[in-house]
């Protein structure tokens, strides 16, 4: 079984500007773009870290570089909203949902079984695109971690800091997400 992961997901933070303002005690809009900035990348962080998709309706494109079974690993999956792929032409076109079948994976994810597709000659780069709705509810773990990676790097700016300890991302982070974590053994 071939696993994919999402190429790019969208959907809505699961920290708002305002709670993370309120975490960082920052009062003012001087530095709004900064935190949104670390805002994106503390979700994407955790996304990753935990194998999962944690913004709100949100949807995921997985690349397949041709038609054969796959495991789509980012929990979870929930539904499929469309498989399209180029044709000989080079033209975009939709594989109607009678060509393929799903099934539920046990970490969250779905595997994704083809029959009867077209027969293509020459692939593109990522001829087969499935683009499928993701996501689950953010609990409380998971809404701190977020804020402690905001405060971490707010208050962090650079890579390395010289005169004093080193440090890592928080354990503390990794604590709070240690249950909200899918381990990908399929690789």
């Amino acid at each position: 079984m071939h696993v994919v992961r999402p190429a790019h997901t969208t959907g809505t933070s699961v920290v708002t500007l305002a709670d993370a303002k309120e975490f960082l005690r920052v009062d003012s809009s001087d530095e709004d773009t900064t935190i949104t900035a670390l805002l994106d990348a503390a979700v994407a962080w955790v996304e990753d870290y935990c194998n999962r998709n944690f913004t709100t309706g949100a949807s995921a494109v997985f690349h397949l570089d041709r038609w054969r079974n796959a495991a789509l690993a980012y929990g979870p999956v929930t539904a499929i909203t469309h498989v399209k792929y180029n044709d000989t032409a080079g033209a975009e076109q939709g594989l109607a949902a009678s060509k393929y079948y799903t099934t539920a994976a046990t970490d969250g994810g779905m595997l994704i079984y083809f029959h009867d597709t077209p027969d293509l000659e020459t692939y593109n780069a990522h001829p087969v695109r499935v683009t499928a709705a993701v996501g689950v509810e953010e609990s409380a773990n998971v809404k701190h971690a977020v804020k402690m990676l905001v405060a971490h790097w707010y208050e962090n700016r650079r890579a390395v800091v010289t005169g004093t300890i080193t440090a890592t991302i928080p354990i503390a982070v990794e604590s709070l997400l240690s249950v909200e974590r899918i381990i990908d053994n399929r690789q």
